[in-house]
């Protein structure tokens, strides 16, 4: 509205201006000839007012150009002109603005209320049933960090044991499963899962696995709805004598 202001008070201005020096001319031109024939408006006024300049005074013609756009009466239009489309202009930005900061509040209400999946928890001392001969298989939890509940939530994950040093990198021969029906995670209500290695840990792989030259590795990738958008969130870990530790690598939300 500032600006609208502004250009009110500079027209303004103009205004006061072209009437100071159309009254100079004016009255300089009566002053000089008291013939009528510089009458040029059809109605009746002071002639001081109205009045043919000189072709040849070119200020005069100009000023006399001004006057009958922003001077007063004459102006009148266009002075109403420019307060409609000022108001116009505002009304318009108005609209513009609200229906902007609508957008935004929804965007921001659908970004807080989506919901948000990873995962929280082990419940399986996977390292020590391992080194001791066991089946591998990692058991978990996603919970819900959102403001809604995710339905039909699709879990598939890879498991492998990785030989070698840190950073670990998953390669073909990891084991990929699918769930087989989806999953619902509420919030507030975590759901569980396991992801198997399908055998034994062999000798040797127990042995570099004592020996920090590998460990059992394994990437989940969670596939839900986030409204109309389908979302992802994927998460990594490795088996470590203290419990999970996470692979930034392979991590990854949208």
């Amino acid at each position: 509205m500032k600006k609208y202001l502004a250009w009110f008070f500079l027209v303004f201005l103009i205004s006061i201006a072209v009437n100071v020096k159309h009254e100079e001319y004016a009255n300089k031109t009566a002053s000089d000839s008291r013939d009528d024939s510089y009458l040029v408006f059809l109605y009746d006024a002071p002639k001081s007012k109205y009045y043919s300049p000189d072709p040849d005074d070119k200020a005069a013609v100009w000023w006399e150009r001004g006057y009958i756009f922003f001077g007063w009466p004459s102006g009148t239009t266009i002075w109403a002109l420019v307060i409609t489309f000022a108001v116009i202009a505002e009304q318009t930005m108005a609209t513009r603005q609200a229906s902007q900061n609508a957008g935004e509040q929804l965007a921001f209400q659908k970004e807080a209320l989506r919901p948000r999946l990873k995962i929280s928890s082990f419940t399986k001392d996977t390292f020590k049933e391992a080194m001791s001969g066991e089946w591998v298989f990692v058991s978990m939890k996603i919970s819900n960090s959102g403001g809604l509940p995710a339905y039909g939530v699709v879990a598939d994950t890879w498991i492998e044991f990785i030989r070698g040093e840190r950073p670990y990198k998953f390669s073909s021969l990891a084991k990929h499963d699918k769930s087989e029906s989806p999953l619902n995670v509420h919030v507030g209500s975590p759901s569980g899962f396991f992801i198997p290695l399908h055998r034994k840990l062999t000798d040797e792989e127990r042995y570099a696995m004592g020996h920090a030259l590998g460990t059992i590795c394994f990437r989940v990738r969670l596939t839900y709805r986030a409204f109309s958008d389908e979302v992802h969130t994927d998460e990594a870990f490795m088996v470590g004598l203290d419990g999970m530790e996470h692979i930034g690598e392979y991590s990854n939300e949208t």
